[in-house]
């Protein structure tokens, strides 16, 4: 330990570092910098660096790559990977080769080009990267990772134990087409460019034009149109709408996850995707705290899932909370045909035992009811202003015809709302129009809280929460309500006798 206490790393980045290091700085700062250049072009008293502000920031933030990439040093010890960042004040880091669980890469276009790969050192304290290396070569990856894991477990062993890469989900071009039709990303993607027109000042609702649209020739040209025109016309315009969105979101999808290739080896997986930044990510399976199915009504047409997991440590936040999205989803499968999703799921959870069926349990007696109450107090609440300010006379009916429809989901909701708990796993399926399934190993289990409300107490009902160390605030484990109080209270005894009895 003492000649490791003094190792001295030596390996830099890659050449092109300070390259990356500007365009993400860049990247990160264009719509301050664009303003700083348009506000200073239009103004007649420009700042007192005039029209050079832009080039000096620039200029700035290139002398910071340069600096960063001369000053940086990394290297393997007898115990862990040792980093050295800066000059004047140094960060020294050591991370043990035992913990560290994932060396994961990500390669946009120019990474492509130059040969080169960003890279994050995940441990198995999970959230954000404990290690973020900005640029280094594939060779450099390469023996990075070899380094790293033959610490851990010499190479030898595991090219004699571990079976070869096999491939469990490969995504063709047509998969990814059902699956942009299923997401409805580009709707996101629509309304940010919206929001980002109105923030430049592009695209404001004016009062006063849309009254001279309204008057315009072509809009009482359009009036003079019958009824059945102008519905027909308005069904039109929003059939367009919806394929245009649905046309940007398999783009967006082919785009994301092109390529997208799931494999198994040594008994983890890995994920690889992309078609202009190309991801490679490693799930460890001790790591997964969490599998999701997800399957809405476009999904069930199509006999598709969407499979997810929660690896521990995701719901932390931090400085990796600035990854981009894609980093946050893991994806077991963006989209799988419906009877490939067993097999996908008992992969990423092996330890568990799939001989046999779940014994699904219903929900409590009075929970239909309950959320039918909810379900009308909430509809009427919200249409009854609406529609006496717009439509008056059917204002009545438009309440009125809430009692059905807060009747069918109330009951559907309860109908397809089951839980199970199995020897190794507790199961919740809920929703009818889109269901989720969560499956989450006791062994894995870290908070459990047994929630009533008054109402709950009036009714004779509890909610209990099941917490791992994956879930995130999108994603907040599992959640059961309406119970019975001794069913909640049995089920939490039961959870607490095996929660954590494993280290994920």
């Amino acid at each position: 330990m003492a000649s490791d206490s003094n190792f001295q790393p030596t390996q830099r980045l890659h050449g092109l570092s300070w390259l990356f290091g500007l365009t993400g700085a860049i990247r990160q700062l264009v719509v301050p910098l664009i303003a700083l250049l348009f506000f200073n072009v239009r103004d007649d008293t420009p700042g007192p660096f005039g029209p050079w502000i832009v080039p000096i920031i620039v200029t700035a933030l290139l002398i910071r790559a340069v600096w960063v990439q001369l000053t940086f040093r990394y290297g393997f010890s007898l115990t862990g990977l040792v980093i050295h960042e800066g000059a004047i004040f140094r960060n020294v880091r050591h991370i043990e080769y035992a913990r560290i669980e994932n060396i994961d890469t990500e390669r946009g276009p120019l990474h492509r080009l130059l040969g080169v790969a960003e890279v994050r050192v995940q441990t198995s304290t999970g959230g954000k990267p404990e290690a973020s290396i900005s640029v280094l070569g594939l060779p450099a990856v390469q023996e990075m990772r070899e380094r790293v894991f033959s610490e851990v477990r010499p190479a030898e062993q595991v090219a004699a134990d571990s079976p070869p890469e096999q491939t469990l989900l490969h995504l063709s071009i047509d998969e990814l087409v059902r699956h942009g039709l299923i997401d409805n990303r580009g709707m996101i993607l629509i309304a940010a460019a919206f929001g980002v027109l109105h923030e430049t000042g592009i695209f404001v609702l004016d009062p006063q034009l849309l009254e001279r649209l309204l008057e315009s020739p072509s809009a009482a040209g359009l009036a003079a149109l019958g009824l059945m025109m102008q519905i027909a016309l308005g069904a039109l315009t929003i059939l367009a709408v919806v394929l245009a969105v649905r046309m940007l979101s398999v783009i967006l999808a082919i785009v994301t996850l092109y390529d997208f290739k799931l494999t198994r080896v040594a008994g983890d997986l890995r994920a690889r995707y992309g078609l202009f930044t190309r991801v490679a990510l490693t799930l460890r399976t001790r790591r997964i705290q969490a599998v999701h199915q997800t399957e809405s009504l476009l999904h069930r047409w199509f006999k598709r899932v969407s499979l997810s997991v929660d690896l521990a440590g995701d719901g932390g936040g931090g400085e990796g909370d600035n990854d981009s999205s894609r980093m946050r989803t893991r994806w077991l499968a963006p989209v799988c045909p419906a009877v490939s999703a067993p097999e996908l799921i008992a992969a990423a959870l092996p330890s568990l035992d799939w001989s046999h069926q779940p014994d699904w349990q219903p929900l409590a007696a009075g929970a239909r009811g309950r959320i039918f109450r909810k379900t009308l107090a909430w509809s009427v609440l919200i249409l009854t202003l609406p529609a006496i300010w717009y439509l008056r006379e059917g204002a009545a009916f438009v309440v009125v015809s809430c009692v059905p429809l807060a009747w069918m989901h109330a009951h559907l909701y309860v109908k397809h709302t089951r839980w199970a708990l199995a020897p190794d796993a507790v199961l919740f399926r809920s929703g009818w129009l889109k269901r989720r399934l969560a499956i989450v190993p006791r062994d894995r289990v870290q908070t459990l809280a047994v929630e009533a409300s008054p109402f709950d107490r009036r009714s004779r009902m509890a909610s209990i929460y099941v917490d791992t160390a994956g879930a995130s605030s999108m994603a907040a484990g599992i959640r059961i309500r309406y119970l019975g109080a001794e069913t909640a209270e049995q089920l939490a005894s039961a959870l607490y006798r095996t929660a954590g009895a494993t280290a994920p």
